[in-house]
């Protein structure tokens, strides 16, 4: 219809005003096709710029419209471009122009306005009586879905750089969003114009669902991706390649955390902008908080202190934030230390065994708090040390066991028992009962194939690491015998080294670390400095290499045995009690006061004399003595004295224990029996029940009978099996009462 319009405009004799033809983006290329089929001359707006950055001259055009009737070639033209040049300059412009238009006499030639972006002013115009339907004509509702970024020259988004170049662009028939860079005013256009001044503001224009926002990077980051972005044809997948960055991997993150380059950066932006790919849900839910790579690492250290460590999402939050946490630095870890302190109750949950400084926090923490059961999870080398070892020393087992113990748990809650104390006094006062163990060199002598066993002396290394080394030994693959002996008085190094001394063969190594972190300034603690027991976090850490060592040469098969031996043990206790005796001798306490060279006479109820020393047996200390560190040795407390033969062998792991009678009686007299069942020959049997060692009774080499005379109540018990010092598996006794009856209300009398 609009064309038949157009023609009969072109025919009228008694026309001297342009034609209006309003069209929008969907029909504007077929109309400008349609229009050269009539023979019309085309001008275009952007020809009266005067420079390619300025605006058309609006007078110009009109004066040139005037000329149009008297060029014999022009009496004919469309004119394109006017319509979006108006669209820009604003309504008022926009007003002001087209009733100039409306109204421009033109005498006998024909223009035809084509107009795109000011359909609206079809309708003001109509409200001229004299603007009837010969004079315009909408097409299709003309609907005009034009926009234009408006971008800096300096941001590095391409484009149309200037004002002539986009009006040349919409006279062809451009639609759509259009990026400018123009120093003309389109503050006023009817369009919308989006402006960007800075990189970030065009890379969301560039990656149309960028979303991230703009704290998570600084104007120069943005810049420079922005920049590879135009390099690599708006992808951002294609950025990642270029720069090593694979867009589903968390691998990156860790050396990136630690990194000020771009790339590093980059990474950050990767893992952000695929955030729900993650496969670390707790990474995702620290990213979640993020907005700026800077907090990056922080939050990763720190989201899980608002987590309670009841709610459902926590344990998987814990070891995921844990793997972590590996590749962190220890000053970072040490910083949220300081934050986590914020809910006590709550803070030690989110502890790991990862660094130093949380060890030590975890223990600062129980000696304040008190021991928590998931300490196995949160420090299991701590939760190895404090685990009860029942000792089988034949003579003192049920002492040992009970002793250390006890003590264990005041070293690592760093407090004192007033019964353990008085135990410590009895022991020291009416009975040395370490000289019912057999001497360190007794159980060396007699130890077999010495010339293919490789000692190991760590000096200092008391009975009370025998849970833990048994815990380590076990988690190495290796089998572990234990031999319980006494030291000589005074536990001095001097007075106890001739075992290694002697020893005839050169497969030997002294470690000096675990006595110098007890009681010398090399070992970097002092108990002036910090008086809570955070020097276990170091002890434990030595044992655990002086086994890693053990592990290695055995797996490489250079000895078949390795030998751990120690010359004394050390006292925590007596660091924190702080007695001191009435003595000051003139030749000093040594030791930090533990033991002194003798003198009379003397009035000391727990003193030994050995070796021309006299030797405290409690936890007294002679004044003048040098300053204790954060334990002592010397004295003769039992945690000084007896001292651990542990010899380690590569274990066979497929030995199995079964039970030949899984159901047995009990009887409230005698207790029961068990009967064990071995599938390869075996000996040295023992079962651990509620605390207490049982010796097994050899049947034969894959049989053993264990009498068991305190289970004397009908019910379930978890027994460990052990060969040696070696767990080879648990089993489950289902007593009965001779009723026949698990529960047996008349066996529910008596304790077992």
């Amino acid at each position: 219809m609009y064309l038949d319009r157009i023609k009969h405009y072109l025919e009228i004799k008694d026309m001297n005003t342009p034609f209006f033809l309003f069209v929008g983006d969907d029909k504007y290329s077929s109309v400008r096709n349609d229009l050269s089929g009539l023979d019309l001359l085309f001008l275009n707006m952007s020809d009266f710029c005067t420079t390619n950055d300025k605006v058309p001259n609006f007078d110009a055009f009109l004066e040139r419209l005037k000329t149009v009737d008297v060029n014999v070639h022009e009496k004919k033209i469309a004119v394109f471009g006017v319509g979006e040049y108006l669209a820009l300059c604003g309504k008022n412009e926009t007003a002001r122009e087209i009733s100039r238009l409306k109204d421009h006499n033109i005498g006998n030639a024909r223009v035809i306005l084509v107009l795109r972006g000011i359909t609206y002013q079809s309708e003001e115009l109509q409200k001229d009586p004299r603007f009837d339907k010969r004079r315009f004509f909408v097409v299709n509702k003309a609907v005009c879905e034009l926009s234009f970024t408006l971008a800096d020259s300096d941001i590095g988004l391409s484009g149309i750089e200037e004002f002539k170049a986009l009006l040349v662009k919409l006279e062809n028939g451009f639609c759509g969003n259009m990026i400018i860079n123009t120093a003309v005013n389109i503050d006023n256009a009817l369009f919308p114009v989006r402006k960007i001044s800075n990189a970030y503001d065009g890379i969301q224009y560039t990656l149309k669902n960028f979303n991230l926002p703009r704290s998570c990077g600084n104007d120069e980051q943005w810049a420079d991706l922005l920049k590879e972005l135009s390099q690599n044809d708006n992808s951002i997948d294609k950025v990642f390649d270029n720069n090593g960055i694979a867009t589903n991997t968390e691998t990156e993150l860790s050396k990136s955390l630690y990194g000020n380059e771009y790339k590093d950066w980059l990474v950050f932006i990767m893992l952000k902008s695929n955030v729900n790919q993650l496969n670390n849900s707790y990474l995702r839910f620290a990213f979640e908080k993020t907005n700026s790579f800077d907090e990056l690492k922080t939050n990763i250290l720190n989201a899980i202190i608002e987590i309670p460590h009841t709610n459902k999402w926590f344990a998987e939050f814990y070891e995921e934030r844990k793997t972590l946490l590996e590749k962190f630095a220890e000053s970072d870890v040490a910083a949220f230390i300081i934050n986590n302190r914020q809910n006590n109750l709550e803070s030690i949950y989110k502890l790991t065994d990862t660094t130093k400084v949380e060890k030590e926090e975890i223990i600062k923490w129980i000696a304040k708090n008190g021991y928590v059961r998931q300490i196995d999870k949160i420090y299991p080398s701590l939760a190895a040390y404090a685990k009860n070892y029942v000792f089988k020393s034949a003579v003192l087992d049920d002492l040992l066991t009970d002793y250390f113990e006890r003590y264990k748990k005041q070293k690592i809650t760093n407090t004192l028992e007033k019964g353990f104390i008085e135990k410590v006094e009895e022991l020291a006062k009416n009975s040395r009962v370490y000289n019912r163990l057999p001497s360190r060199s007794e159980i060396l002598d007699n130890l077999d194939n010495k010339n293919e066993s490789f000692l190991c002396w760590v000096d200092a290394l008391g009975v009370e690491y025998l849970a833990f080394i048994e815990e380590l030994a076990k988690k190495r693959g290796l089998s572990i015998s234990i031999k319980i002996a006494r030291a000589e008085l005074p536990t001095i190094t001097s007075i106890n080294r001739r075992f290694y001394d002697t020893w005839q063969t050169e497969n030997k190594i002294k470690i000096e670390e675990l006595d110098e972190t007890k009681h010398k300034e090399t070992g970097g603690y002092s108990y002036i400095k910090e008086n809570l027991p955070i020097h276990l976090v170091k002890e434990l850490d030595i044992i655990s290499n002086v086994m890693d060592r053990a592990a290695t040469e055995l797996a490489l098969r250079k000895y078949k045995s390795f030998l751990i031996v120690s010359d004394h043990g050390a006292s925590r206790l007596a660091i924190l009690l702080n007695k001191k005796e009435k003595y000051e001798t003139d030749t000093k306490g040594e030791h930090s006061g533990r033991c002194c060279k003798m003198f009379t006479p003397y009035d000391l109820p727990y003193a030994a004399e050995e070796n021309g020393f006299l030797v405290l047996a409690d936890y007294g200390r002679f004044s003048g003595s040098r300053a204790a560190n954060v334990e002592v040795h010397g004295g003769a407390s039992l945690e000084e004295v007896v001292v651990p033969i542990i010899e380690l062998k590569l274990k066979n792991d497929n030995i199995r224990v079964k039970l030949i009678d899984e159901i047995v009686t009990v009887d409230f007299r005698t207790g029961t029996e068990i009967t064990l069942f071995f599938n390869a020959p075996i000996d040295d049997v023992s079962i651990i029940i509620n605390k207490k060692r049982y010796s097994g009774i050899e049947i034969d080499d894959q049989h053993f009978k264990v009498k068991l005379p305190d289970t004397k109540r009908a019910g379930e018990y978890d027994v460990e099996v052990y060969s040696s010092d070696n767990l080879i598996g648990t089993v489950r006794i289902k007593a009965q009462g001779k009723s026949g009856k698990i529960n047996d209300s008349f066996d529910n009398l008596f304790g077992g």
